[in-house]
């Protein structure tokens, strides 16, 4: 199983958060039983402080940090993440979430390639703290996902081949993600289902999510409809 894989995780500062969150991250990315991977840093930050911090990561994780300072948003950035991949295989990571332990890279991959499907998601849980895990979630496919009914989470729990690579749509936020699910199923058809927990999503005041208020999320349904219709 020699599948060299890119773990994606586009950042920013995230309110002083950024760098505590993405350490924690790199600490159990540094003990994976799977090793032949590469992380990708896609860096929408204003200083230097995510740039440092991959610095001192460097000897024990092959990192690819890129100042972003051209796509903003999170769908921008995890587009330029995906760019710089070079591996066989894209894994999805957002720096406040996490693999749940030293096995997770090695469990989802050997689901992923004992399957002939293009992309693949894996069961998630949930945490506040980064210790307590709370919630599991066990991922399937919808085919109203597209407007917001989310059976599959965020898309930490991706992981797809890196061939005909499709981007995220730059003009959604909070549906950035079920839209991108459609997106693949139209295009691959469905994904193959890891239903071991590898991820944990971490729910914070910082999040993404948190930020859209209502006017957004209804600019954005109404967006998805006319696309779809």
């Amino acid at each position: 199983m020699e599948n060299k894989i890119s773990i994606c995780i586009p950042t920013y500062e995230m309110k002083g958060k950024g760098v505590e969150y993405l350490s924690y991250s790199f600490n159990i990315l540094s003990n994976q039983t799977y090793k032949n991977f590469e992380v990708v840093i896609s860096d929408n930050s204003k200083n230097d402080d995510i740039k440092n911090l991959c610095n001192l990561w460097s000897e024990k994780l092959k990192i690819n940090h890129c100042f972003n300072h051209e796509k903003f948003g999170l769908s921008g950035n995890t587009n330029n993440a995906m760019k710089m991949a070079k591996g066989d295989i894209i894994k999805i990571l957002y720096q406040d979430d996490f693999l749940l332990n030293d096995s997770s890279l090695e469990a989802q991959l050997i689901h992923f390639v004992g399957n002939n499907n293009y992309w693949s998601v894996t069961a998630c849980a949930h945490t506040k703290d980064g210790i307590n895990i709370y919630n599991p979630h066990y991922p399937k496919y919808n085919e109203d996902i597209h407007y917001g009914q989310n059976t599959i989470s965020c898309p930490s729990v991706l992981m797809f081949k890196n061939k005909d690579i499709i981007e995220f749509d730059e003009n959604i936020t909070w549906m950035m993600d079920v839209d991108y699910y459609k997106r693949l199923y139209d295009k691959f058809g469905l994904p193959s289902i890891c239903n071991y927990i590898t991820v944990v999503n971490r729910e914070h005041s910082n999040q993404t999510s948190s930020g859209v208020n209502s006017n957004i999320k209804n600019t954005e349904l109404e967006y998805i409809k006319n696309k779809y219709k």
